[in-house]
């Protein structure tokens, strides 16, 4: 029998992911291609922090439930939490500051991968949940 914290996961997973790949697949694209590189940049700059703390606030929502039913699954949803908190506030400062100087575009291609590889990441572990849920 399922109980409130069960359903809650179960609710609360898919809305995380579906949004995240909403954002992924169809917001961050159409920004540079429909905005100007300064104002885009902008934009970027803006929604990435709110992204990251709605990803946070939730995974960590669903983290708490998932530890009244399977502390396997808490676990993988709190490393996934720690990669929203780790992009937040160290990488994103990071790369702001490497797309910001002159001839450092390899250091920002490589934070910026590093970012796209804990998204990845966060992507798949909740997707796996969802497919065992």
């Amino acid at each position: 029998m399922f109980s409130f914290f069960d359903n809650l996961a179960t609710f609360l997973l898919p809305f995380l992911l579906g949004s995240l790949v909403f954002f992924a697949a169809i917001v961050a694209p159409n920004t540079f291609k429909t905005l100007e590189e300064k104002n885009a940049r902008k934009f970027i700059r803006s929604i990435f922090p709110k992204l990251y703390l709605w990803g946070g606030i939730l995974s960590f929502l669903i983290f708490l439930c998932f530890l009244s039913f399977n502390n396997f699954f808490a676990f993988l949803m709190f490393v996934v939490f720690l990669g929203f908190v780790y992009s937040r506030q160290f990488l994103m400062n990071l790369i702001n500051k490497a797309a910001d100087k002159k001839n450092n575009e390899r250091n920002f291609k490589k934070l910026h991968t590093f970012s796209v590889i804990i998204f990845v990441s966060q992507l798949l572990i909740m997707l796996v949940l969802f497919i065992l849920l």
